[in-house]
């Protein structure tokens, strides 16, 4: 689950690693990146509503390869040298992360330890950032060397790889598929589909409030992953390299935070209460990054992209145990991907209204202050949680 989570956030890393060079490629500027963050968080919702028929029917391990099928797919869209080529490709791209979070959680929520879901949902969770570990240090160095084209074909060879390597696993994690489900279209078309997972998450205040809890957390997370390499090349004058490996770092430590609130959740036995901490401090380091300026040290800016890799970055694990914790088994798939469903369009939502404050002149620093005061929002529902 760690090498599929990893190798789908890798290519959905392309629009905002070579930002600077993608869009003006095709005649955009580089804030254009809101967009296509939003497009690919789009993408990744239809997915997560539409699919489950196709999961129940192949089994995870084999819509799992699915996604990563389309992510490569929509990875070689960006490398055609047409404006319309990034919006279907990222699109496409957006398609190939709805099964890995889904299919994904089924997996662990059978093969986890109880004792241990936390440490296991937020390892799995590692994958994101450390797709974006991979991207931030090989996309913006091979652009540079081997072009735009050129790194992108590199992207969607790793895809390729990792959609083979988990080959030897699918007999066994698919077994129990349902091979007497014959797909139809209406299965993926209805409003059944539509409407079910809405309808749970409703029906269950816990679920409810946490679903708003990840949406409020991922404003920032999304507005940070989009905007970082852009911010620091065109608002701090870094180079597309050194901003690059600035987001490789906040990656990196994302990577180790997971894992790290994961395993403190369970030690504590409360994972409320570190979504607590992680959200205030979320709300501050983004608060502070938007008083960055070019006279600011690097070190102070390095600085903000680790509290950044802890805080805005490593939330998602824990959330997601907690939901798994929350929901009864039988309506789990249903449960999950409602409050999914409101993490996404808040993906969606920050990225598209960041590049529109950016558009109307209201500047970065105005853009991340809101941003900051939408993400304090989750400790509101935290507050009036039960305790586990």
């Amino acid at each position: 689950m760690l090498v599929v989570q990893t190798a789908v956030s890798f290519l959905s890393r392309i629009p905002p690693t070579l930002a600077p060079t993608l869009g003006p490629r095709v005649g955009w500027p580089a804030e254009s990146v809101g967009y296509l963050t939003a497009l690919i968080s789009g993408g990744s919702i239809f997915v997560l509503l539409l699919a489950a028929p196709l999961q129940r029917r192949l089994g995870s391990m084999r819509t799992l390869q699915i996604g990563m099928a389309l992510g490569v797919a929509g990875a070689l869209l960006c490398a055609l040298p047409s404006a319309g080529a990034p919006v279907v490709g990222s699109l496409i791209i957006g398609l190939s992360i709805g099964p890995p979070s889904t299919a994904g959680m089924d997996v662990l929520q059978r093969y986890a330890p109880p004792s241990h879901r936390n440490l296991l949902f937020s390892v799995k969770q590692a994958g994101v950032p450390l797709g974006g570990v991979a991207a931030g240090l090989l996309l913006p160095g091979a652009a540079q060397w081997l072009g735009l084209e050129g790194a992108i074909l590199v992207a969607a060879a790793l895809g390729a790889a990792a959609l083979s390597a988990v080959q030897p696993w699918r007999r066994r994690v698919d077994a129990q598929r349902d091979r007497t489900l014959r797909l139809r279209w209406r299965h993926f078309g209805s409003m059944d589909a539509l409407r079910r997972p809405l309808q749970t998450l409703v029906a269950m205040p816990g679920m409810r409030r946490m679903g708003i809890v990840g949406g409020c957390l991922a404003t920032g997370q999304s507005t940070w992953f989009a905007f970082l390499v852009t911010y620091l090349v065109s608002q701090l004058g870094w180079s597309l390299v050194a901003a690059g490996g600035q987001f490789a770092l906040m990656q990196t430590v994302s990577v180790l935070g997971r894992p790290l609130a994961g395993f403190a959740s369970d030690r504590l036995g409360d994972g409320l209460r570190v979504l607590r901490w992680m959200a205030a401090a979320s709300a501050l380091t983004t608060l502070a990054f938007a008083f960055c300026t070019p006279a600011w040290p690097a070190w102070a800016v390095v600085t903000l992209s680790v509290l950044g890799g802890l805080t805005v970055a490593s939330w998602n694990g824990v959330l997601f145990a907690e939901m798994a914790r929350i929901a009864p088994r039988e309506s789990l798939n249903e449960a999950m991907a409602g409050a999914t469903l409101l993490l996404l369009i808040a993906y969606v939502m920050a990225a598209v209204l960041f590049s529109v404050v950016l558009a109307v002149g209201g500047g970065y620093r105005l853009a991340f202050v809101m941003v900051a005061a939408l993400t304090s929002v989750a400790l509101w529902p935290l507050t009036t949680q039960a305790h586990p």
